[in-house]
């Protein structure tokens, strides 16, 4: 996953190429849902008619897992989880790996809280909430956009870095479910609407397709990844 030389063409090296196409298509992805949901009533209508079905889903031990990954996702414990993690790799010299780790969860969370200022979606009606409900807008879902930006920078870093494709398959499905549940835990918990959390999965992915051009461009693959 090395990216050459960026006086090299995209015909010799097509991944930095392929990389900006895949991060402009996953971000006017987030433009246009985003507007959808503010702007077409009848696109707002099946939003929330998807939302309701996930919270109609009724397992004895559903409650209680989508709280731990709701809590997972808060500010803190994942605060926390990426100073780690990032301390860690520094640690163990992949100090480019480490910033890139930090830097994209960071900034993509401030991000993701001014477009929340920009978007101004309101959350769902306090009835139907099963945990307090956030006084910040809907739009995009922080819990889910946070998770994606940690959760998806590890499992690039696993693929990255760990020589056994098992074991490298294995941590980033981890990663993903991880990632998953936690930003569907904020639907059934009532708390967001499905689309605030597609939309976060869509700048998410974008951001981290940006993070792993920038990461590699870095050098983040080397050997000891210190630069």
């Amino acid at each position: 996953m090395v990216l050459r030389s960026g006086r090299e063409s995209w015909q010799r090296d097509p991944m930095p190429g392929m990389l900006v196409i895949i991060a402009g298509v996953l971000l006017a992805g987030f433009v246009a849902l985003g507007l959808a949901l503010v702007f077409a009533p009848a696109f707002v209508r099946l939003d929330m008619s998807v939302s309701e079905a996930i919270r109609t889903v009724s397992w004895p031990w559903l409650d209680p897992v989508a709280r731990f990954a709701t809590w997972v996702g808060d500010f803190w414990p994942m605060a926390i989880l990426t100073t780690a993690t990032g301390l860690g790799l520094w640690v163990r010299g992949r100090r480019t790996s480490a910033a890139t780790l930090v830097l994209t969860v960071a900034l993509g969370s401030l991000l993701g809280a001014g477009l929340k200022l920009l978007f101004g979606r309101v959350r769902p009606a306090l009835e139907v909430a099963r945990i307090a409900l956030p006084e910040s807008y809907s739009f995009p879902s922080g819990h889910a956009l946070s998770s994606v930006l940690f959760f998806g920078s590890v499992a690039f870093l696993i693929m990255l870095h760990v020589k056994s494709l098992k074991r490298a398959m294995v941590g980033a499905g981890a990663c993903t479910m991880a990632a998953f549940a936690i930003a569907i835990a904020r639907v059934y918990l009532g708390v967001h609407y499905f689309g605030d959390v597609v939309g976060s999965w869509l700048l998410g992915f974008g951001l981290l397709a940006v993070m792993v051009l920038v990461s590699a461009r870095w050098g983040a693959s080397g050997a000891t990844g210190s630069t």
